[in-house]
């Protein structure tokens, strides 16, 4: 019997989310995927939802199966050490951070996937560690964020820049989060949670506004 790990209900949630998608992916053959999948063409004309909703939604069963695993594994170790507040705003910040960098560098590239949220966690997590003066290599999980950072220089349709924008985002939330309230002496954490959620807000704006401008590709 699997053991679910304890204390990080806003992980475990967004698994289950993800995989309802995906069934609901398959029960509608496809129609639930060209509705949601992240297309800038399309968020140009006002369907905006693809900015969040292309996020829960993947191109197969290895697709979802590894995201989820990451997010199994990277989730609890995050969601324990910062609280299911932090944590969230890690994650949509990291969602929306992936989201603007396709919408800005692959416009007119259908993309879909959980990867950038995930990874964004693992970028978190590494500046988390490297603020208690760890390296991020002697985190468990280093060998397979790697791995998933690579994906995309080994399998051409796999976005880079959804990689990419996902960890810088996931990064930069990292240091507001976390970095920035230790190294201030603290603060209250609804202050550091107001800081958090204008960097998820500036995100998700940034990428609807990359969308509308038509990306720089």
């Amino acid at each position: 019997m699997i053991q679910l790990p304890q204390r990080c209900p806003v992980s475990l949630t967004l698994i289950v989310i993800n995989a309802l998608f995906f069934t609901a992916q398959i029960s509608t053959q496809g129609t639930l995927t060209n509705l949601g999948v992240l297309y800038g063409p399309l968020v140009l004309e006002g369907q905006w939802w693809r900015l969040l909703s292309s996020g829960f939604l993947h191109g197969g069963i290895l697709h979802v199966a590894f995201n989820m695993y990451l997010l199994f594994v990277l989730g609890p170790i995050l969601e324990r050490e910062l609280g299911s507040a932090r944590f969230s705003l890690i994650y949509f910040g990291a969602l929306f951070g992936s989201t603007l960098s396709v919408m800005m560098f692959d416009w007119d590239q259908a993309t879909l996937g959980a990867s950038g949220a995930v990874l964004g966690l693992a970028g978190a997590l590494g500046v988390s560690l490297y603020e208690r003066g760890m390296k991020p290599q002697q985190s468990p999980v280093f060998g397979l964020v790697v791995l998933n950072l690579a994906l995309p220089l080994l399998v051409p349709v796999i976005s880079f820049w959804g990689h990419f924008g996902g960890v810088a985002a996931g990064m930069l939330m990292g240091y507001l989060l976390v970095w920035l309230p230790k190294r201030s002496n603290g603060g209250s954490l609804a202050n550091t949670l107001s800081i958090g959620s204008a960097g998820l807000v500036l995100f998700a704006a940034l990428s609807w506004m990359a969308a509308r401008m038509g990306g720089f590709s």
